[in-house]
């Protein structure tokens, strides 16, 4: 920010800020506005403005002689269900986004070819994508697709879209995954992408998504979700 900025947007970017590094968690009470005011330098006026254009631009919410609360950003998986971050966000009213950090065909690992069921060093897309809800990082992405499933994948343009679309329009419809949920906490390079400190907490999710007729698998991936904007949900019988 800087001093020839506009005093509302400053109060409604640092408001932002502080969601998006965690100083104000999801569904908490944001600071008073005298309390704001205070902190700013700024008059009560200017801030009840600014705390208005971060609701305009929902980032926040009024709640009637309480205050003003961080709106709820929580990717809820669905129990039993299979959607793509693209579906659940726009279910829940988010506006998803991804930014692509890595894109590029490469030999698989001995690893990902057992997962996949491949041939050792078979060729292989790896995709890394920071996706977000809202403007807000949720989820660092790296997938591993085999070439063989998908010989077009490596010329895509996977801004802001959603692989199960993509995948569709070529035929091909995403059926079940193996998935797995494991806390961990998040190295320096997490981190820095999720706007969390060295060593906080995040929920791995790992899985092999298969198709609708076989058993082979489309993809393999790895989703690394803050912890405090990931949610899952299972169905447990007895």
């Amino acid at each position: 920010m800087t001093a020839a900025e506009p005093a509302v947007e400053r109060v409604k970017k640092r408001i932002q800020d502080g969601i998006v590094r965690g100083r104000y968690p999801s569904g908490s009470r944001l600071p008073s506005e005298r309390q704001f005011a205070i902190e700013t330098g700024l008059s009560r006026m200017t801030v009840r403005a600014g705390f208005q254009a971060a609701s305009d631009e929902g980032l926040i919410v009024p709640s009637p002689q309480r205050g003003w609360y961080v709106r709820d950003l929580v990717l809820r998986e669905p129990p039993s269900r299979l959607q793509s971050f693209t579906e659940m966000a726009h279910e829940l009213g988010f506006r998803p986004s991804s930014e692509i950090l890595d894109h590029r065909e490469r030999p698989a690992t001995l690893d990902e070819a057992h997962r996949l069921h491949l041939a050792p060093t078979a060729p292989v897309v790896s995709i890394r994508r920071l996706r977000g809800m809202d403007g807000r990082p949720v989820t660092v992405e790296d997938l591993v697709i085999p070439i063989a499933i998908a010989p077009w994948l490596p010329t895509a343009d996977l801004t802001n879209a959603s692989l199960y679309e993509l995948f569709s329009t070529h035929g091909i419809e995403f059926s079940y995954s193996r998935y797995t949920v494991q806390a961990q906490n998040a190295d320096a390079t997490l981190a820095n992408l999720l706007n969390l400190p060295t060593g906080g907490a995040i929920l791995v999710a790992t899985e092999i998504a298969f198709a609708q007729d076989t058993t082979t698998p489309l993809l393999s991936g790895t989703n690394h979700y803050r912890g405090d904007a990931y949610q899952f949900t299972a169905d447990l019988t007895r």
